[in-house]
């Protein structure tokens, strides 16, 4: 006799009624596995859907292929929703013309520097706040360009937003944003004339996260002159439009349309909460019309390939390439779980680091595994 669990899993995907029969069936994990990054597991993925639909409820009411899809596009790009990471969040809104809820993709500003770093030519990026009561703040454009700052209390005014990023070859990049320019950008954005329209600026990411919000808007501005992965650029694409991820989750090999606007510096960030589609959950931030695009200074930045001559052609080794492959995902994987230790102020936040990432750590060797036992042991202490 066929159980109704059993029923449930083996439903074609268009029948799938409701989120609780999504996270059970096995359609749906395996358009997952058609577009995830190598690193990210379905079943994972559908743990990690459950407990943000414990922490907002609403996520189950969403229309389950909207979900579905959101959650194909993050597992596509690598990055983990709704987690304590703060790298992408799946936010609910009601979509009043379809008379549904749907879901919306946000990527926070940590996704964005994590997928930053993957291109392989950028060894690091970040971004911060300039505050008038930081210890040090130079900051010079022209043949004497120079960037230094040494963050203080961060109580007073907020004077700029800066984003870096530093090469492998050593040179670096940077851009810088006076607060003026952040709110103007802020102030141009629909979401936040549409918060304003209907008197609900204090649910808007820009009202409740101003801080990574401008961080996140200094990467945007930042990014148009670095050498990006292709995840980047498909993160911006999506992040914080009206995407049809329905559409998506049915047919993955159909391109992932977004709402068609200037994509350059459209910002959005928040946590996983309740938004409404006519309270700004499509939140963009556009320059004004005719404003002129921020200069970044850039120092050493990485030359153009130079002409070289080609080496002899050589038969690759299948089975070197594919080994090649796996250590690559390995010390990426590794890489990323060493970054978010290093990022934990607390032996629970350490434990919880450990408790996300229990799956992939489980297929490493041992060594790779002590020496992350070693770094969440020296984070929990480093809390302590």
């Amino acid at each position: 006799m066929i159980t109704a669990i059993e029923k449930i899993k083996t439903k074609p995907l268009t029948q799938v009624t409701n989120v609780k029969e999504l996270l059970w069936n096995d359609a749906a994990k395996t358009q997952l596995q058609q577009v995830a990054a190598a690193h990210m597991k379905p079943e994972r993925m559908m743990r990690l859907m459950a407990n943000a639909i414990r922490t907002t409820p609403k996520l189950g009411e969403c229309d389950p292929m909207s979900l579905l899809g959101g959650l194909m596009t993050c597992a596509g790009l690598g990055l983990e929703p709704n987690t304590i990471m703060g790298h992408a969040y799946l936010i609910p809104f009601r979509n009043n013309r379809k008379k549904i809820t749907e879901v919306q993709l946000v990527v926070g500003y940590k996704g964005l520097i994590d997928l930053a770093r993957r291109s392989g030519h950028i060894t690091s990026i970040s971004a911060n706040i300039h505050y008038s009561d930081d210890e040090v703040w130079e900051y010079e454009e022209g043949t004497e360009a120079r960037l230094r700052h040494i963050p203080g209390a961060q109580e007073g005014d907020k004077r700029h937003a800066y984003a870096i990023a530093k090469f492998r070859d050593g040179g670096h990049a940077y851009v810088v944003l006076p607060w003026a320019k952040v709110m103007k950008i802020r102030d141009g954005s629909q979401g936040w004339q549409t918060a304003v329209k209907f008197g609900a600026t204090d649910r808007n990411p820009w009202k409740s996260h101003e801080d990574e919000m401008a961080k996140k808007t200094a990467i945007r501005a930042l990014a148009k002159y670095l050498p990006l992965s292709v995840e980047f650029r498909d993160a911006l694409t999506v992040d914080g439009g009206k995407a049809d991820f329905a559409a998506f989750a049915i047919n993955p090999a159909e391109q992932l349309d977004a709402t068609p606007d200037d994509e350059d510096n459209r910002t959005i960030d928040g946590e996983a909460t309740e938004l409404d589609a006519d309270q700004g959950a499509d939140e963009k931030a556009d320059d004004a019309k005719g404003e002129e695009e921020p200069t970044p200074v850039q120092k050493q930045a990485k030359p153009a390939a130079t002409e070289q001559k080609p080496l002899p052609e050589k038969k690759p080794d299948p089975k070197t390439a594919e080994r090649d492959m796996a250590e690559e995902a390995s010390a990426g994987l590794i890489a990323r779980i060493m970054s978010d230790l290093a990022e934990a102020d607390s032996a629970d936040a350490a434990d919880a680091v450990m408790s996300l990432w229990q799956d992939q750590i489980a297929t490493l060797s041992e060594q790779a595994q002590a020496d992350i036992n070693i770094a969440a042991t020296n984070a929990g202490r480093g809390g302590a």
